[in-house]
């Protein structure tokens, strides 16, 4: 609507690069963007023909595992630089860049990391090196499935790279290796010399060590 406010009102600036996983990283079910798309091409209907309560101006929250719908009231702000007065936004740019997406949906990074394979850590850890595992996903995802590694997620990396201790030795891991791959170039960067990244990350280890890891 045009007198109502945008995601830019809700979310004024994207988080920063590598903060939230891809849907392609972090796993979505297939059916919810069905459900929540169904519901925005009811909306565009009803903006088309002008009939009905339209959702603008309330932010509608959809539960999934609940089966529950809530709303919120969304003012507009006036300093949105997409809706206000003083629109700065007035073109589309870069949407990788803009939002520093990773994964399977963003542009192939090969960065030339040492890796070590799952068979190769699963002998190693069987054979009892002291290896430290940093996982390097987000919350959620290690609460799917985990090697029982250090959570760091990626952007935070930076700021709590004094958890980690450059004298060991370390595995970092993520879900398919892309994201460890960046966590290991940044501390090889910062100094870190016996680090390795997981080959293909979570995925790779349910696939050719323990199916019993979920995948997702």
């Amino acid at each position: 609507m045009p007198d109502g406010p945008c995601y830019r009102c809700l979310y004024p600036e994207p988080p920063p690069p590598g903060l939230v996983p891809s849907c392609a990283e972090g796993g979505v079910l297939g059916v919810l963007p069905g459900i929540v798309g169904s519901i925005q091409a009811m909306e565009t209907i009803k903006l088309l023909l002008k009939t009905g309560d339209s959702l603008s101006g309330r932010l509608l929250l959809f539960d999934a595992l609940a089966m529950k719908f809530r709303e919120l009231k969304l003012r507009k702000n006036p300093n949105c630089p997409m809706c206000g007065e003083h629109r700065s936004i007035t073109k589309l740019i870069d949407y990788y860049e803009f939002c520093g997406v990773r994964g399977e949906e963003a542009p192939e990074v090969n960065l030339h990391v040492p890796e070590i394979t799952p068979k190769e850590l699963k002998t190693r850890l069987d054979r009892g090196d002291d290896l430290f595992i940093l996982d390097v996903r987000e919350p959620h995802e290690y609460q799917i499935c985990n090697l029982k590694g250090h959570l760091i997620p990626l952007g935070e990396l930076p700021r709590r790279v004094h958890e980690l201790d450059s004298s060991r030795e370390i595995v970092a891991h993520c879900r398919s290796g892309k994201r460890s791959a960046e966590a290991v170039d940044f501390l090889r960067k910062a100094g870190f010399k016996k680090i390795l990244n997981l080959s293909g990350g979570i995925l790779a280890w349910s696939d050719q060590v323990d199916p019993s890891v979920p995948k997702y």
